[in-house]
């Protein structure tokens, strides 16, 4: 009976060990595509407009001294000029946004539509003040804020 347990308990650190090494041994060290960056698990679009510093207002998609693929996406930003609001199909690559609202964002599950917006529009953040009026900026924690219709 005692080596009965023994070997048992031996079996369950050996799995133990074994579903652990699994673990450590399969983490994507990047797991989003060029010009996104990872957020609690999750990729987003680089914040563009807001390297300035607190006072920044996103305006256009300038300055490119961002990573690589960032400078990449704020060129191709820096060429569309939208308003916040205006209807997008791009959610991968935000493609017909840009300007002060360079990002293509679902907002479906708010009550809102696919639109050209912006992110990290709440005090402190990178974009703190960005959203026009009619816009109001909304934070769930775990995401970033973003400008949705009031």
């Amino acid at each position: 009976m005692k080596l009965q347990v023994h070997a048992l308990s031996l079996a369950l650190m050996l799995g133990l060990l074994g579903l652990g090494g699994l673990v450590a041994g399969c983490k994507d060290d990047s797991p989003c595509d060029p010009g996104q960056e990872e957020r609690n698990s999750q990729c987003y679009p680089v914040a563009t407009g807001g390297a300035g510093g607190a006072g920044s207002t996103g305006g256009t998609a300038a300055g490119g001294t961002d990573a690589a693929g960032a400078a990449d996406a704020a060129a191709g930003a820096a060429a569309v000029e939208t308003a916040f609001g205006t209807e997008c199909a791009d959610t991968a690559g935000s493609s017909d946004c840009g300007g002060e609202a360079p990002l293509c964002a679902d907002l479906t599950p708010l009550g809102q539509t696919v639109m050209c917006t912006q992110i990290n529009c709440a005090e402190g953040e990178a974009n703190a003040g960005v959203c026009p009026s009619g816009f109001t900026c909304f934070a769930v924690p775990g995401h970033p804020s973003v400008c949705i219709k009031e």
